[in-house]
């Protein structure tokens, strides 16, 4: 089991998906957001 801040959990890859297809934003820019 994860830590449930971890980076790769479910929901923060979708909100690393939202923020790339729903807000336009690059991957690079996106993934930032998660170091």
């Amino acid at each position: 089991m994860s830590h449930a801040n971890a980076a790769l959990t479910p929901r923060a890859r979708l909100r690393l998906a939202r923020l790339v297809v729903e807000s336009n934003w690059t991957y690079a820019a996106a993934a930032k957001m998660f170091m």
